[in-house]
């Protein structure tokens, strides 16, 4: 007898018999069946969590673990604790009727929503009777957030400020959204998730629609989208330069100005602080004004372009007064609904190129090896001019110095001209001044003949050339007074056909910055015939010499050739002359055969030069005879 018996129990027995002789097992074997209540599990399919939005079908099945026998008679079906269905459903009425015939271990879930999230669990029956209830299994089911709401602050938003953008959803959906989408525009703002945005600083890419919507697994929420109006208070976007000039006869001059503002401002002028009267059809003065809308490149709002433009037909002789025209100019905005008006000036001055140019010495003089005096220079003009030096040889001393500064002394190649230049923008310039470098006489002493006469010629080279000359022969005390003449810077000294001794003359040039370095001329003893002649003269001689010479050979070449040409008639006769010399007459005496001499020819034999060659042809030399001359410095 099995007492308490439990599922453990079950199972196939036997007998066995034993005495003092042996043992042995029954032949027969009995099954004993423990029936005992089933002990269930929950499972689902397809798997949790689901998405309201696919709307799937979601089988529960309620397994049995352990029971005897473990096949489920009923089931109860349980949602959050409360009883759901109870399997088989026999009642009497028609709907009841088809859940009666089917298996009671599945029930299945249609179109499964967010009604149907919960936690699940199953208790079965067997023969045993019902087993207990089986652990909680959820199923979850996932749906999108509720519809966003989007609202904004400050109310007024004004560019460069901040604004806070916020979105909210009554709904967080499941699972519970802490993740938002927002949109500008039609563009996606990828780093931005969170519930609320702040925009700092407002642009103007912020005047726009902006989107947002709460979004989890389960899906998207219905979007929100609210307009973004965005004011900006009057601001430059153009100012006025702090400077602007005009050239005193321009036709064309105008200024201007651009102010961002929205809503829009108006713009005004005015001149030395007071508004310029511009509805006088004889105005000097005339306003243009442009809307230019928004640009996105630049993020500028709506602005206005004003430009101020002088009436030049207006104006006194067509062009600007130099003194009385130069103002300061103002441009102002109104003020709209959420800033102050602005205003930036300008100081407009009339221009004009340099005039009336001077130097403060034109000639400067100096003595080489001394640093001479500067020299300032000056001239009007509107800007201010600026300077610079130049020498004539075109090498520029200074740039930007009014004064010609040489700071170190000048040799006689720095002098000459130095120009200045004034020169702005509308032109240039020029006054020279003269660097007059002073410096002592350089001679030198030449040979030659001056009206027929052997001359001795001092010539200097000085500055100043006001030049007084010495002439004296060397070794002696006394200078030479007689036969001197003076030609500006040189000075001419007449010497006689022939000198008694051997001399030296000495020349000193002086002028103001004091005596040259005597120069020296040696004269020799005696001087030969061609000595005393001049160039000029020497070269008559010369040319009537070659001509004779060429006379001479000509002659002789005309009296060769003629010669050659005779002596070739005699050597080859006439054909006639020759048969009638060569056939005589056979009835004559044999000596009539014989040929008589030429009378020419034998005139020309008795010529002296006969039997002479004819002279090789030679250049002519030419014979100069030398000219010294010696000079000792």
């Amino acid at each position: 007898m099995i007492k308490n018996s439990t599922r453990h129990d079950q199972g196939v027995y036997t007998c066995e018999l034993r005495n003092k002789v042996g043992s042995q097992e029954s032949n027969s074997a009995v099954y004993v069946a423990i029936y005992f209540k089933p002990i269930v599990q929950l499972t689902m399919e397809p798997p949790t969590p689901v998405s309201e939005l696919d709307r799937l079908n979601i089988t529960l099945m309620c397994k049995v673990e352990s029971g005897n026998p473990d096949i489920l008679q009923a089931v109860r079906w349980y949602l959050d604790g409360e009883l759901l269905k109870e399997l088989p459903d026999c009642g009497g009425n028609a709907t009841d009727y088809m859940f009666c015939d089917i298996d009671p271990s599945k029930l299945l879930l249609e179109d499964v929503g967010r009604s149907f999230h919960g936690n699940y669990s199953c208790e079965g029956m067997n023969e045993a009777g019902w087993g207990p209830l089986s652990p909680d299994e959820e199923l979850m089911v996932y749906y999108p957030p509720g519809a966003a709401s989007l609202v904004y602050e400050p109310m007024r938003v004004i560019k460069k400020s901040s604004v806070t953008l916020r979105c909210s959803v009554d709904d967080a959906g499941r699972p519970e959204t802490t993740t938002y989408r927002w949109l500008r525009g039609t563009h996606l703002i990828q780093d931005v998730t969170t519930a609320n945005w702040t925009i700092d600083p407002v642009t103007l890419e912020t005047e726009s629609n902006f989107t947002c919507l709460a979004y989890n697994k389960g899906g998207e929420g219905d979007p929100a989208t609210v307009y973004i109006e965005v004011s900006a208070p009057p601001t430059f976007i153009e100012r006025l330069p702090l400077y602007h000039g005009a050239l005193v006869n321009a036709s064309n001059i105008n200024i201007s100005c651009r102010v961002e503002c929205s809503p829009l401002c108006s713009m005004q002028w005015l001149k030395d602080g007071k508004l310029l009267n511009l509805n006088s059809s004889s105005s000097l003065y005339s306003v243009s004004n442009t809307v230019i809308p928004p640009d996105t490149r630049t993020s500028d709002f709506e602005s206005i372009r004003s430009m101020l433009m002088w009436n030049m037909s207006a104006w006194p002789g067509g062009q600007l007064d130099r003194i009385h025209d130069s103002a300061n100019y103002t441009c102002q905005s109104t003020h709209n609904e959420v800033g102050p008006g602005v205003r930036s000036s300008t100081a407009f001055r009339v221009e004009y190129p340099p005039e009336n140019i001077t130097v403060s010495n034109k000639i400067v003089n100096v003595t080489e090896g001394h640093i001479p005096e500067k020299v300032i220079c000056s001239a009007t003009a509107y800007p201010e001019a600026t300077y610079q030096w130049k020498h004539e040889s075109g090498t520029f001393i200074t740039k930007g110095n009014n004064a010609l500064i040489i700071s170190s002394p000048v040799s006689r190649t720095e002098g000459g001209n130095y120009t200045c230049e004034a020169i702005n923008r509308h032109g240039k310039i020029a006054q020279k001044t003269f660097i007059n470098v002073l410096y002592k006489p350089e001679c030198g002493i030449t040979q030659g003949e001056v009206d027929g006469k052997l001359a001795l010629i001092c010539a200097a080279h000085a500055n100043p050339r006001e030049v007084d000359f010495t002439w004296r022969i060397k070794n002696e005390n006394d200078t030479l007074e007689e036969n001197i003449e003076k030609k500006g810077l040189q000075s001419i000294l007449m010497l006689d056909s022939h000198v008694e001794n051997f001399r030296t003359y000495v020349c000193v040039a002086n002028n103001s910055e004091g005596p040259s370095v005597p120069c020296e001329r040696d004269v020799t003893l005696e001087i030969s015939w061609w000595g005393k002649l001049d160039n000029e003269h020497l070269i008559i001689i010369i040319a009537i010499v070659v001509g004779a010479i060429v006379m001479v050979l000509i002659v002789c070449i005309i009296i060769i050739i003629v010669c050659r040409r005779k002596r070739a008639e005699d050597k080859y006769p006439s054909p006639s002359a020759t048969k009638d010399k060569s056939m005589p007459d056979l009835a004559g005496s044999p000596s009539d055969g014989l040929l008589q001499p030429d009378g020419d020819k034998a005139f020309y034999e008795n010529l002296p030069f006969h039997g002479m060659q004819s002279a090789p042809n030679k250049d002519a030399a030419l014979f100069t005879p030398p000219l010294v001359f010696e000079t000792a410095v």
